[in-house]
């Protein structure tokens, strides 16, 4: 039984509906499907698409079957579910107006139509998590949730303890990593020496899922679980290496502080200045100015504090960064073409080839996804999901998904602030959209299942009443 997203709310932190035995392991459940959204590089074995190796895809059949369980009616937020359902429309008119050239599409040994079905699945995955986890925090499930993130945060650092130690070859804890390995990383081999990649398949991807932990971690805990989770986070960022996530987690450590302290300008403005002051003066001395100035190069110009760690005779840049801005330059020119509904869902990989420049061919990368004989390389990626959004939905999709995200990272920026738990959620919400935003120049899935729980979280504080929102 449905039930608009107006109806009277409980009070958060308190069932909304009657108890009964399904509702006294949601709070069990909740913690499992957000510490499983860390894991995302399990054996793949359902015929998901791209999902496959999400541990979060393998848990939600089990909040699906507490919802069947559960008496009482679903709450449905009335704007979210209609920008959700002209979403989709928006996606299956790029689809039927490309359909002429999606139906005979074949790109290194794909169809066009099953890269339809694939990402529509991703997609449809998306709202879903937002309407369980709405469901979840108008029940009282908002605790589970701070605790979930608290406990993949510490799972996330142990396992980085052990790939540490694996780095320098320490015995037992390197074959522990090998183990867990086995586990954790089933479906790819080690992509990097010395960037952290945890629980995920990469090290970028561990970095995108810390922007939604880190933020849902500060909501519960004393001021020191606060300090802990940052310092935390800062360890494994600079590890991490990653330049789109060091930039990503630096604006969620702003907007950390601006919440904390937000009516007391005054601690703002002395701590900058202090810090400003430490930086100066360290700056001073001259072999720690060319350290940091050569590292800080390196990372902004190759990706990585070493400088150019690509061996080939003659090579003066990082190809990585061709690659982007080709496939970003790419996305462009599609969405130039057809700028109102795009290529059609799932079709960036097949116009790729048609929009890439000569100059862009200097990179080995761009060469072999533009190839369409070698499949060695996964699908060409657009490297941006604000990209892709336009390239494959047009104007009118990446619009109508703005604005599923945009008013409630708004109202929680406004609200946000660390004085209360319902504070605290808003700025972990504010946080976490914030970052998805960001990311969004960076990565060009729609896997990011924390961003979707930071809508529901942030649908249900929209629904509870101001004066109720922190009881």
């Amino acid at each position: 039984m449905l039930a608009a997203a107006g109806a009277a709310p409980g009070r958060m932190g308190a069932p909304a509906m009657p108890a009964d035995r399904a509702a006294s392991w949601m709070p069990a459940l909740i913690v499992l499907l957000v510490v499983a959204t860390v894991f995302n590089d399990l054996h793949p074995l359902l015929p998901v698409g791209e999902m496959a190796n999400d541990g979060f895809v393998y848990a939600v059949p089990l909040a699906l079957l507490y919802f069947l369980r559960r008496p009482g009616r679903i709450a449905v937020p009335r704007v979210f579910f209609a920008l959700t359902l002209a979403f989709l429309l928006v996606i299956v008119l790029g689809v039927a107006s490309n359909f002429a050239e999606i139906s005979t599409a074949w790109y290194k040994e794909r169809s066009g139509m099953s890269r339809v079905i694939t990402q529509a699945m991703a997609v449809a995955m998306g709202p879903v998590v937002t309407l369980m986890f709405f469901n979840f925090a108008v029940r009282g499930g908002l605790p589970a949730i701070s605790r979930g993130a608290w406990i993949a945060l510490l799972v996330m650092a142990g396992v980085a303890v052990f790939e540490v130690a694996s780095w320098v070859g320490l015995p037992g804890l390197s074959h522990v990593h090998q183990a867990l390995s086995l586990v954790i990383h089933a479906d790819t081999s080690g992509y990097y020496a010395t960037r952290l990649r945890m629980t995920a398949f990469e090290a970028s991807w561990a970095a995108v899922m810390l922007t939604f932990i880190f933020p849902f971690a500060l909501t519960g805990g004393s001021p020191r679980r606060v300090a802990l989770v940052a310092g935390i986070v800062v360890v494994l960022m600079l590890l991490l290496q990653s330049r789109t996530a060091m930039l990503v987690v630096a604006v969620q450590f702003m907007l950390l502080l601006l919440g904390f302290f937000r009516h007391r300008k005054d601690l703002i403005v002395h701590a900058a200045t202090a810090a400003a002051l430490v930086l100066l003066t360290t700056m001073m001395i001259p072999s720690v100015q060319s350290s940091v100035m050569e590292k800080g190069s390196n990372l902004i110009r190759y990706g990585s504090m070493d400088g150019l760690i690509d061996p080939t005779p003659g090579v003066t840049e990082n190809v990585s960064n061709i690659t982007r801005m080709a496939a970003i330059r790419a996305g462009l020119s599609m969405a130039e073409e057809r700028p109102l509904l795009g290529v059609g869902l799932g079709q960036y990989g097949f116009n790729y080839p048609y929009h890439i420049r000569a100059e862009d061919l200097r990179s080995w990368e761009v060469r072999r996804y533009a190839t369409a004989a070698d499949t060695g390389l996964t699908w060409p990626p657009a490297y941006s999901l604000h990209v892709r959004l336009l390239a494959e939905t047009g104007l009118l999709g990446y619009l109508l998904w703005l604005a599923m995200i945009v008013p409630l990272l708004l109202r929680s920026l406004a609200r946000a602030s660390g004085a209360s738990p319902a504070g605290r959620l808003h700025l972990a919400v504010a946080m976490t959209l914030t970052g998805w935003l960001m990311l969004g120049a960076s990565i060009d899935s729609f896997r990011f299942f924390g961003g979707w729980i930071a809508l529901g979280v942030g649908l249900a504080l929209w629904r509870t009443p101001r004066q109720k929102a922190g009881a």
